[in-house]
């Protein structure tokens, strides 16, 4: 910077002081968020246990109001299933694993996910707590026991059967 600098001359000799602040972190970087999610979304499959391909299906879906919307369009048929944008979230994986390690949940043959007693218990925990996770909880609750197999298979292979 130049000694002449107008901006050099306005801020010599003030006083500054800095005040920590925490840093926004996305919900789906929070491992809590993405535990409770995982635990919610078994709690409202069959069997409480769902595919990798459902449950990485409801993560991205759950994230955002445009993707829980297309999934309720494509599960009221006003939606082909070559229409809906799926992606693999990286956050699942790492949530599956941390709560694998806490005893929440079992891994089968790395195919599939359940609760464990312990992660019934924790998820039925979450789901009585009406001021976390509210339009989470809602839209699993109407998609999660919905959604085939084979309807996933479609939307992953990104295609149509009429």
């Amino acid at each position: 910077m130049r000694a002449d600098n107008p901006f050099r001359e306005a801020i010599a000799g003030a006083t500054f002081s800095f005040t920590a602040r925490p840093e926004p972190i996305a919900g789906d970087l929070r491992m809590s968020w993405g535990i409770g999610v995982l635990l919610l979304s078994l709690l409202y499959c069959r069997g409480k246990k769902g595919s990798f391909q459902k449950l990485q299906f409801l993560a991205h879906a759950v994230r955002t109001p445009e993707g829980r919307e297309d999934v309720r369009s494509l599960l009221g048929g006003r939606i082909r299933s070559n229409e809906i944008s799926v992606r693999v979230e990286p956050w699942l994986n790492r949530a599956v694993s941390y709560a694998h390690a806490l005893g929440l949940v079992d891994v089968a043959k790395g195919r599939s996910v359940s609760l464990t007693e312990a992660g019934q218990k924790l998820a039925r925990t979450l789901d009585a707590d009406t001021e976390i996770f509210r339009e989470e909880r809602k839209f699993l609750a109407e998609v999660g026991r919905q959604l085939t197999e084979a309807q996933l298979d479609r939307v992953w292979r990104m295609e149509d059967v009429q």
